[in-house]
């Protein structure tokens, strides 16, 4: 339902959009098509000298008002154009609350992680959620994204929140199907990690801070976001891989892999 409104809440904000763009694009057309006449005109004159008594004082006098009203126009053309240029500017940006509503162009507030290894990087304590998922909108952790782009879908860097969510997205989704994933990494290939969940922590802020490969799925409008991870010695380990909704940045899931 949440998904259903947003999408309709983005539509109408698209539908708002087009024909301020469509206004501006035709404003410069204009424009240009109106300097072109011009410099038409002009050539025109300058092909026909001979006809215009260019040699005589009375034709010389007539060139020189003619050229005078020409970059009068042309003054008046780009006056015009760019005053139409800056309204229409001046219109998208009102738009510009409308697209932060619906999951545009807020800036992050959680700032990226230190790019450095784990050890020495201090994870962050995850908040508690209630097994049974009856806190699903608790935010259990908030990370930093990079800008994403694939295909033709793009989502502007900020914050993608790890909420508790249920079996099917956030923190609870990824202890049932992923845990015992992450718990054997951290067991037998991460032996300074601690704790699975410091080893998410690292991964998942990393990955989604310094992406090395984003995809996109059309089907469910999520970024799947990569990044290989390794030892403080160097020694690769597994691969990070998350899934965020393109439209806010919220974590899906989260897991490692090694194949």
């Amino acid at each position: 339902m949440a998904l259903t409104q947003h999408i309709g809440v983005s539509a109408e904000t698209d539908r708002a959009v087009v024909p301020k763009l469509r206004q501006a694009y035709d404003s410069l057309v204009c424009g240009r098509r109106r300097l072109g006449a011009i410099g038409a005109e002009i050539e025109n004159a300058v092909a026909h000298q001979r006809a215009l008594g260019l040699d005589t004082p009375a034709g010389a006098r007539n060139f020189s008002r003619f050229l005078a009203t020409k970059a009068h126009d042309i003054t008046r053309v780009l006056a015009a154009t760019a005053a139409e240029s800056q309204a229409g500017a001046a219109r998208l940006r009102s738009l510009a609350s409308s697209y932060q509503a619906v999951g545009f162009g807020p800036k992050p507030q959680e700032p990226p992680p230190d790019p450095v290894p784990f050890p020495p990087y201090q994870p962050k304590v995850w908040a508690a959620c209630r097994a049974r998922g009856q806190d699903p909108d608790k935010v259990v952790r908030t990370f930093h994204h990079a800008p994403m782009s694939a295909r033709f879908r793009s989502l502007p860097a900020g914050d993608s929140v790890l909420y508790c969510g249920n079996d099917k997205y956030g923190l609870l989704h990824i202890q049932a199907k992923h845990g015992r994933q992450w718990h054997d990494i951290a067991d037998a290939r991460w032996p300074s990690a601690g704790n699975w969940r410091y080893l998410a922590d690292y991964a998942i802020g990393a990955t989604l801070a310094y992406p090395e490969r984003v995809e996109y799925n059309q089907d469910n409008d999520t970024f799947a976001v990569y990044r290989r991870m390794s030892l403080p010695d160097g020694r690769y380990v597994f691969t990070t891989r998350v899934i965020i909704s393109a439209r806010d940045g919220k974590i899906i899931t989260a897991f490692p892999q090694t194949t």
